[in-house]
């Protein structure tokens, strides 16, 4: 069933206010929607006179492939450049559809091959958005530039990479399009196959010589990437093909960092299988049991602490794994944490323990947990202040519940807390 051009209109529109560049924006509110048009728009020679409906008729016609009745519009005549409100001419809408006879007639009518709209996309942006290979290689073969970039910086191969389009990305390469060009935000059509799960077109992107890893410390890895799309495939073609399981970011997170954040566990397998590094740490020296056990999976954690993860290692707040799930609420986290032997009293820089925490946020069941692990409720951190005065100064009335009841119930059958339970089943 085709979809109908109102569908597509949206869709289009959506990619390009998404991918508009901060400065191209800038620069056009400066100006002025109304003077950007007055520039772009043709000028007529005197004597010649048409109607805007004759220009909606024509970019009509090329969108729908009529050759005949673009013949007609030309010969009206219709200036053949003239631009809709999108910054779109009658060459844009013909590639877009991959109407290769229109494309040939409106060249042949003189058209301006490079000609960009609002958002600097060419005609050949447009066919390779939408993968008409046909078109884009003979717009190439004619002089079409694949090295325009649009506001956002990317250049038709990351359009047509980006939509998994195989002949189209074969055909510019073809052209000796650069294959590795990095858009705005420094990602490669390669990011963009493996991000939008198109397994086949990172292996010829990958065989075309593209770099499987990115720069170090400066922007998001492939490999980082596939983990963040939650793309299996893509991590374990990346691995094959060499990639670097422990490449950093800007921020010291490697792929292990974000899928322990993630929870996906069979992610995880991979990246261990392919030399990850479980006890690396980010720029604020956090390890990936850190985010594991704050946000994570109990199946992450568990295979991160078999892994070798460090129970106690604290990060430059001196927060271990168990601060991060005590202020998270994570208590899947928490029991197996506790059931391996992490400390339950361990202090950060500001002497609060997991327990101090647990009772600033509120989280009853954890509270529970810790102490029946052995956490003590008369600890005090560096402003002389134990779980119960936090939970009274933040206003949980749950929490504060929650450690007066244990303590009398302590004080009642006159023991203290075993130092750890099995709490892990």
């Amino acid at each position: 069933m085709p979809v109908q051009p109102e569908v597509l209109w949206a869709w289009m529109e959506l990619h390009d206010s998404v991918s508009l560049y901060a400065a191209e924006k800038k620069i056009r509110h400066a100006a002025g929607l109304k003077r950007w048009r007055l520039q772009r728009w043709p000028r007529l020679p005197p004597g010649l006179q048409h109607s805007p409906l004759d220009e909606r008729r024509l970019h009509r016609a090329a969108w729908g492939g009529c050759l005949e009745e673009v013949k007609v519009l030309l010969k009206l005549p219709v200036p053949v450049d003239c631009q809709d409100p999108r910054g779109w001419t009658a060459l844009h809408h013909a590639a877009f559809n991959g109407h290769l006879p229109v494309v040939k007639l409106l060249l042949q009518g003189g058209t301006e091959i490079n000609r960009r709209d609002f958002f600097n996309c060419t005609p050949l942006h447009r066919a390779c958005w939408n993968g008409h290979t046909q078109t884009a290689e003979h717009l190439l073969q004619v002089g079409a530039s694949h090295e325009v970039r649009t506001c956002s910086g990317q250049t038709p191969l990351h359009l047509a990479a980006a939509n998994g389009h195989l002949g189209t990305v074969q055909a510019l390469l073809r052209f000796r399009a650069q294959a590795d060009s990095r858009d705005v935000h420094k990602w490669t059509p390669l990011h963009w196959a493996v991000f939008n799960g198109w397994g086949d077109m990172v292996e010829l992107l990958l065989g075309a010589g593209v770099a499987v890893d990115g720069d170090e410390g400066r922007d998001m890895s492939p490999v980082q990437l596939a983990v963040l799309a939650g793309n299996e495939t893509g991590v374990k073609l990346l691995l094959h093909y060499g990639a670097d399981a422990n490449a950093r970011s800007q921020d010291g997170r490697t792929a292990l960092h974000i899928c322990a954040a993630s929870g996906n566990k069979k992610i995880l397998q991979r990246l261990l299988t392919g030399g990850a590094t479980v006890t690396a740490v980010d720029g604020d020296l956090a390890a990936p049991l850190h985010l594991a056990a704050g946000a994570g999976s109990r199946a992450v954690v568990h295979l991160l602490i078999l892994s070798g993860a460090g129970l106690d290692a604290q990060d430059r707040l001196q927060m271990t794994p168990l601060h991060y799930s005590a202020l998270r609420g994570n208590t899947e986290a928490a029991k197996l944490l506790l059931h391996y032997g992490a400390t339950v009293d361990t202090v950060e820089r500001l002497g609060r323990t997991p327990l101090h925490l647990a009772s600033e946020r509120g989280h009853c069941e954890m509270l529970r947990l810790l102490m029946e692990g052995g956490a003590d409720p008369s600890l005090l951190t560096h402003w002389q202040e134990t779980a119960s005065d936090i939970a009274s100064e933040h206003k949980q009335h749950n929490a504060l519940q929650v450690i007066c009841q244990y303590k009398r119930s302590k004080q009642d059958s006159g023991q203290r807390p075993s130092t750890r339970q099995s709490i892990a089943d």
